[in-house]
Protein backbone atom coordinates (compact mmCIF):
# COMPACT_ATOMS: atom_id res chain seq x y z
CA UNK A 1 0.00 0.00 0.00
CA UNK A 2 1.43 3.42 -0.55
CA UNK A 3 2.31 5.88 2.10
CA UNK A 4 -0.67 8.47 1.35
CA UNK A 5 -3.32 5.89 1.12
CA UNK A 6 -2.11 4.17 4.35
CA UNK A 7 -2.58 7.18 6.19
CA UNK A 8 -5.79 8.00 4.93
CA UNK A 9 -7.22 4.65 5.63
CA UNK A 10 -5.28 5.27 9.16
CA UNK A 11 -7.13 8.99 9.56
CA UNK A 12 -10.34 7.19 8.11
CA UNK A 13 -10.08 4.88 10.91
CA UNK A 14 -9.50 7.25 13.80
CA UNK A 15 -12.30 9.52 12.64
CA UNK A 16 -14.93 6.60 12.56
CA UNK A 17 -13.67 5.53 16.16
CA UNK A 18 -13.90 9.07 17.37
CA UNK A 19 -17.61 9.10 16.45
CA UNK A 20 -18.58 6.05 17.98
CA UNK A 21 -16.95 7.61 21.11
CA UNK A 22 -19.05 10.59 21.08
CA UNK A 23 -22.17 9.37 21.02
CA UNK A 24 -23.91 9.21 24.19
CA UNK A 25 -24.42 6.06 25.90
CA UNK A 26 -28.12 5.16 26.23
CA UNK A 27 -30.40 2.83 28.79
CA UNK A 28 -33.16 0.62 28.65
CA UNK A 29 -35.59 1.86 30.70
CA UNK A 30 -39.19 1.08 31.98
CA UNK A 31 -42.13 2.46 30.49
CA UNK A 32 -43.27 5.80 32.19
CA UNK A 33 -39.70 6.68 32.78
CA UNK A 34 -37.99 9.61 31.18
CA UNK A 35 -33.72 9.60 30.47
CA UNK A 36 -31.99 12.18 28.68
CA UNK A 37 -30.12 11.23 25.66
CA UNK A 38 -27.55 13.72 24.38
CA UNK A 39 -29.45 16.90 24.02
CA UNK A 40 -32.82 15.18 23.99
CA UNK A 41 -35.21 14.51 26.68
CA UNK A 42 -36.94 11.09 26.22
CA UNK A 43 -40.17 9.22 27.65
CA UNK A 44 -40.52 5.51 27.41
CA UNK A 45 -44.34 4.15 27.11
CA UNK A 46 -46.68 1.42 26.06
CA UNK A 47 -49.67 1.39 25.67
CA UNK A 48 -53.09 -1.01 26.11
CA UNK A 49 -52.16 -3.30 23.33
CA UNK A 50 -48.52 -3.29 24.65
CA UNK A 51 -46.80 -1.16 22.09
CA UNK A 52 -44.11 -0.05 23.32
CA UNK A 53 -42.85 3.86 22.25
CA UNK A 54 -40.52 6.44 22.78
CA UNK A 55 -41.17 10.11 22.61
CA UNK A 56 -38.00 12.01 22.22
CA UNK A 57 -38.04 16.31 22.61
CA UNK A 58 -35.16 18.52 22.07
CA UNK A 59 -32.44 19.34 18.97
CA UNK A 60 -29.94 16.63 18.57
CA UNK A 61 -29.07 15.44 14.50
CA UNK A 62 -29.15 12.24 15.07
CA UNK A 63 -31.27 9.86 13.61
CA UNK A 64 -33.15 7.52 16.27
CA UNK A 65 -35.84 4.55 16.91
CA UNK A 66 -37.37 3.04 19.74
CA UNK A 67 -36.11 -0.40 20.51
CA UNK A 68 -38.82 -2.17 22.57
CA UNK A 69 -38.08 -5.39 25.07
CA UNK A 70 -40.86 -7.94 25.64
CA UNK A 71 -41.41 -9.64 28.62
CA UNK A 72 -41.56 -12.85 26.34
CA UNK A 73 -37.84 -11.78 25.02
CA UNK A 74 -38.80 -10.73 21.79
CA UNK A 75 -37.00 -7.18 20.41
CA UNK A 76 -39.24 -4.57 18.12
CA UNK A 77 -38.07 -1.89 16.33
CA UNK A 78 -40.25 1.57 15.97
CA UNK A 79 -40.24 3.92 13.05
CA UNK A 80 -36.70 5.95 12.59
CA UNK A 81 -36.92 9.41 13.14
CA UNK A 82 -34.57 12.79 13.71
CA UNK A 83 -34.77 16.14 16.13
CA UNK A 84 -32.15 17.70 13.60
CA UNK A 85 -35.30 20.97 13.14
CA UNK A 86 -36.00 20.60 17.22
CA UNK A 87 -39.42 19.79 19.01
CA UNK A 88 -40.70 16.50 19.68
CA UNK A 89 -40.53 13.37 17.89
CA UNK A 90 -42.17 9.75 18.05
CA UNK A 91 -41.33 6.66 17.28
CA UNK A 92 -43.67 3.73 17.67
CA UNK A 93 -43.85 0.01 17.17
CA UNK A 94 -46.49 -2.26 16.77
CA UNK A 95 -44.71 -5.05 19.12
CA UNK A 96 -47.99 -6.39 20.98
CA UNK A 97 -46.59 -8.04 23.35
CA UNK A 98 -48.46 -11.38 24.67
CA UNK A 99 -47.15 -10.39 28.52
CA UNK A 100 -45.96 -6.55 28.62
CA UNK A 101 -43.35 -4.59 27.75
CA UNK A 102 -40.36 -5.22 29.62
CA UNK A 103 -38.24 -2.17 28.46
CA UNK A 104 -37.46 0.47 25.89
CA UNK A 105 -34.24 1.40 24.51
CA UNK A 106 -33.39 4.33 22.49
CA UNK A 107 -31.37 2.47 19.15
CA UNK A 108 -29.61 5.57 17.03
CA UNK A 109 -27.60 5.31 13.70
CA UNK A 110 -24.38 6.22 14.83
Amino acid sequence: MKPSIRRLVTVGTALAAAVLLMAPTASAVKPGETFRYGDLDCTAAADLNKNGSLSCTGTMNVTWRAQVKCKAGFTYYGTWQNNAQGGTKESKTESKCVFAVDDVIIDPIV
